[in-house]
């Protein structure tokens, strides 16, 4: 993970939070249709709920990468590097 977070645009293109999106989709999408179990610290079951409360928004349905987007002031390379803050934060917290 570490050198997926240190060199992102190597990985999936560009360091872009909507880029970042699109691969993550691409991931669960995969996992899914091919019945693959995917590890419960990388599941993102709550993760749009979470980030939303993170910065106080009343409702998640815009989605993190929109939330995290817009929170940044639309600066796709910031929201990457507060992507991975924040996955940080919400890999550790107390269930």
């Amino acid at each position: 993970m570490e050198d997926f977070r240190k060199r992102t645009a190597m990985y999936i293109g560009d360091k872009k939070i909507t880029t970042l999106k699109s691969f993550i989709d691409g991931y669960f999408y995969a996992t899914w249709t091919n019945d693959i179990e995917v590890d419960d610290k990388i599941k993102f079951d709550d993760f749009h709920d979470w980030v939303a409360g993170q910065f106080k928004w009343k409702e998640s349905t815009a989605g993190w990468s929109k939330i995290i987007l817009d929170e940044c002031k639309g600066d796709e390379e910031l929201a990457v590097d507060k992507f991975f803050e924040l996955y940080d934060s919400f890999k550790t917290r107390v269930k």
